[in-house]
Parts: structure tokens; sequence; C-alpha cells
């Protein structure tokens, strides 16, 4: 917190002393008159108390007069316990740090948010965008004037957007792009191309160096643009896009998935990896589980397929042929 912003934070603290004292409200006054950023400071202090006291209702000493002050039968203000000035401060560093973050991007410098396997980080943009980042995963975010561009550098991202016209946001994933203005929508990379798929709202896709056409997603539209699209395929499944992006809950959904398909899934998110045997690699199932819980999964496949399940350090082995790769 700046010292301005404490500053203001203290005149807050003492606002029924100030209303009732003459001399402290001409200090006030002179406080406040002397520097522009004095007055967006007390303003924000303000802000900030309401919204952590939004049953409070509160005038402003600036805009209260002499007499106002001296009719006013109101309890004073208490907001001086420790938990709320820890709760002020908190408040006002994530201000500081929305104002300062878009001159750091005009700059060309980008915010990077980077996930290990297994972590999952939800991070709210200075645009009030937010970025849901699945694990494993790498995204690069410039904010300019005029732009929101966002490279997916690895792994997967969902994304709500802001709504702001004049700034489209952009998400490039190799050479697919994603357009939007205010929506939500989630992109996957993959070995061979980028997986979009749409929750909220419209997106435009295409490939930078293919051929196919532009196509418009709507919510409830999962499309696959391949390296170098000559096409993109787009079709219909809302309750698949739910299952895909059951991560975000920390979750993994089958509703016939292959074991192998389960499998993967699982291997994304934990650094003990599952491994199949082969004889097994088609066998569906349905399911739900927390991510963090492959042993438990492992086990109930066992007892469902009557095969047996050995883990090790490094590996979960599902059936009696399942060797390390």
């Amino acid at each position: 917190m700046s010292t301005i912003d404490r500053e203001a934070m203290q005149w807050l603290l003492r606002e029924a002393d100030v209303r009732a004292d003459t001399r402290a409200r001409a200090e006030f006054d002179r406080w406040y008159a002397a520097d522009i950023r004095h007055q967006g400071a007390y303003l924000r202090a303000r802000a900030l108390h309401q919204a952590l006291h939004p049953q409070a209702g509160r005038q402003s000493l600036h805009a209260i007069d002499e007499q106002q002050a001296t009719q006013s039968t109101g309890a004073p203000w208490q907001w001086a316990s420790r938990r709320s000035l820890l709760k002020f401060a908190a408040l006002a560093a994530s201000i500081a740090l929305a104002i300062t973050v878009p001159k750091l991007y005009e700059k060309g410098e980008p915010q990077v948010i980077a996930t290990a396997i297994g972590e999952y980080r939800k991070v709210p943009l200075a645009d009030r965008s937010t970025a849901s980042v699945n694990g494993d995963s790498e995204v690069r975010i410039r904010l300019t004037g005029s732009m929101r561009e966002v490279e997916l550098v690895r792994g997967e991202a969902w994304f709500e957007v802001a709504k702001d016209k004049s700034r489209p946001f952009v998400v490039e994933a190799g050479d697919a792009r994603v357009r939007a203005v205010g929506t939500g929508f989630s992109v996957r990379r993959y070995a061979g191309g980028s997986e979009v798929l749409v929750t909220e709202g419209v997106v435009e896709v295409w490939s930078t160096e293919g051929t196919a056409p532009r196509q418009r997603l709507v919510a409830g539209d999962r499309a696959f643009l391949p390296t170098r699209a000559t096409a993109i395929a787009v079709s219909r499944q809302p309750d698949e896009i739910r299952r895909k992006l059951a991560w975000r809950a920390g979750k993994v959904i089958f509703v016939s998935q292959t074991l192998t398909e389960a499998a993967a899934d699982f291997n994304r998110y934990n650094v003990r990896k599952i491994i199949i045997d082969p004889k097994l690699a088609a066998e569906t199932l349905v399911g739900q589980y927390a991510i963090d819980a492959p042993e438990l999964f492992a086990r109930d496949v066992g007892l469902y397929l009557n095969v047996p399940v050995r883990i090790s350090a490094e590996h979960i082995f599902i059936g009696a042929q399942a060797r390390p790769q």
C-alpha cells in the first residue's frame, strides 16, 4: 500500500473526530485539495470500505459541510479492527496492481501464468477477465490500449472474457486463433492442432497458416483446428464440453470413455502414471473422480474388471500385462 493510500485510510479511521473538530476538518480539507492523488486515494478507500461493509451507509467527508456534520446523529464509524485493516491493505494492493499492470503491458512485457502437473490456477486479469489455467500449461498475456492478446504456449486454459468492444480478446495457439469480445471458452493445444470449447457467447476461429474459412462458434460448440487447417470441424457437444471442463472443479468425468482415454486424463494431472494392459485398452467405463485420486480409480477398475492392480512409486499398473513404456 502506498503512503498516500495509508494516509487516506487514516483519515477514514479518524472520520468521527474530523466531523466534530473544526481544526481537524480544515486539516483534512487541505490534505484533500493538495494533490489529485489524495482525492483518488480517498475515493478508493471509501469504495473499499463499501465493498467490505456494504451494510454501512456512509457519506463522504468531502461532500458534507460543517452544518451537516454538527447535525449528524449517526454512530461513529467503527472500522479499526486489525482484520479489517488487513483486508483493506490486501484490497488496496490488488487495486494498485490492477492500475500498474496495464502500463507494464503497454511496454511489451507479458504476464506469464505457468502451472505444474496437477496444479490449477484461476487468475484475474487486469481487464477484469479471468484465466483458469489447467495443469502443465503456460499462457502469456499482453494487454494494450487496442488489443488483449493471449498466447497459449502449451496445455489448456479457459477464459471468462470481460466485455470490451474496443479491445478484442484473441488467443493464439500455434497457428490457431480464437477471437472474442465478451464470452467464455477454452483452448487446448495438441501435437496436431488445437481444440476450442465454447461455454458462453460467440467466438470466431481461424488458422493463420491454413486455407480453412473462418468459423463462428456459439455456446455448446466444439471445434478442432488442425495445424495448417484446410477445414475446421465444428460440432454441437454441450454435454461433452461440460465433461471436458470438469477439471475446473477438480474432477474427471467418464461417460463411456475407454480405459485408455481415462488413463490419459488422469495422467495429465498426476506424476504417478497409469499404465493399462493392452488387452483392456478398449474397455469402457462411467464414473466421476477427483483429479488427484488415480489410485482409487485404479482399484475400482480392478474390482470392476476383476484384474490385478499394482502400485509403485512411479506407476499404477492395471491388468496382468501392464508394463512400463
